[in-house]
């Protein structure tokens, strides 16, 4: 229900980073939000992220997963649905269960995040100018995108849906402004469409929540993309980051890999030298948080577009900031712009929190 003139919004994603990164533009306009794992978070906010973790599910499995948290979310004043900007996972299955459950008129379909690379054009989605099914992604080992133009990803269920081209962020901010009645519509897309929602549902900008890291840094990178060892390549000889990852080729089991380095992140985490944990690829994060048995947390700041920076507790009370962004995102200096950002409002030894 809308109080105070400002919409609440719910917000079901497939992985972590999606949760988190359709939170952030929010956040930046001044907003509170809160992301849940597999379940809504046990405080209320004006924005609620939950991610189901289903991108690793059977579609079945996705499906019931989209089905049950959409009734969940469905009294939210918005609703929006996060997709990966290379359409990865299940998406016509949670597309299709998650418009059913949420009972939505519309079904409005813009997966383009511009800043990424990722536009469309003519209803198919590209990823720096080719057609995404014919670039790496669409030979993920794990999540390979088949197709893509967007009419192939939209249930046959579905009768009342418009897909949105867009080559600039501006094309997408004006096609989502000029939309009429957003409680109406069931919202599908990216990052790029996160950010025009949150220009039109709350339009006036804040400053960013002031953060503080007086503590170690550990970056864990989970992601075999190129660019993300590029990003690690950058902060390596870093005093006070540990730095972890995979290896630069795929391994034959990437899961083992990623199992191993998230419990040498989350054994270290313990360590309270380590106040910030910063992690490429939404199951990394998700891997550590599982071991660290946090189910929650809230989201603070954009780093960067696409890169939360997030608040949660361990079990002793202490806190931990937590950023995370997707492996493919972002240039080779952005986890050191990233490092630089959450060191700033450091404080000096011996300061007092005012």
């Amino acid at each position: 229900m809308r109080t105070n003139s400002q919409y609440t919004i719910g917000i079901l994603a497939d992985d972590l980073t999606s949760a988190a990164d359709g939170a952030g533009p929010f956040v930046e306009r001044g907003l509170r939000a809160v992301v849940g794992r597999a379940c809504l978070p046990a405080e209320e906010a004006t924005i609620v992220a939950v991610d189901s973790g289903s991108r690793s599910a059977t579609a079945w499995q996705a499906a019931e997963l989209a089905a049950e948290l959409a009734v969940q979310l469905a009294s939210r004043d918005v609703l929006y649905k996060t997709v990966d900007s290379t359409l990865r996972g299940h998406v016509t299955e949670e597309l299709e269960a998650a418009f059913k459950a949420s009972g939505r008129k519309m079904l409005v379909f813009a997966p383009a995040f511009p800043a990424a690379g990722r536009t469309t054009v003519s209803g198919v989605q590209l990823v720096d100018g080719v057609p995404v099914a014919e670039t790496a992604y669409g030979r993920d080992p794990v999540h390979p995108t088949r197709q893509s133009r967007l009419v192939d990803f939209v249930p046959a269920t579905v009768s009342n849906a418009v897909i949105l081209d867009a080559t600039t962020q501006d094309d997408l901010d004006t096609q989502i402004a000029a939309l009429p009645d957003p409680e109406a519509i069931l919202w599908v897309g990216s990052p790029g469409m996160a950010a025009a929602l949150a220009k039109r549902l709350a339009p006036v900008a804040a400053a960013s929540n002031a953060i503080v890291a007086a503590g170690d840094i550990l970056v864990a990178i989970g992601s075999a993309n190129p660019l993300s060892h590029r990003q690690a390549d950058q902060i390596a000889a870093d005093a006070r980051v540990t730095l972890l990852r995979a290896p630069a080729q795929r391994a034959d089991d990437p899961m083992s890999v990623l199992h191993d380095i998230a419990r040498d992140a989350a054994g270290r985490l313990r360590d309270k030298r380590f106040d910030v944990v910063i992690a490429t690829g939404g199951d990394t994060m998700e891997a550590i948080l599982d071991l660290l048995e946090i189910r929650g947390f809230e989201i603070l700041r954009e780093l960067e577009p696409a890169f939360p920076l997030g608040r949660a507790f361990l079990r002793d009370g202490r806190e931990l900031l937590i950023g995370m962004k997707a492996g493919g995102f972002g240039d080779d200096d952005t986890l050191r712009r990233a490092i630089a950002q959450v060191r700033q409002n450091a404080l000096e030894p011996g300061q007092a929190l005012s």
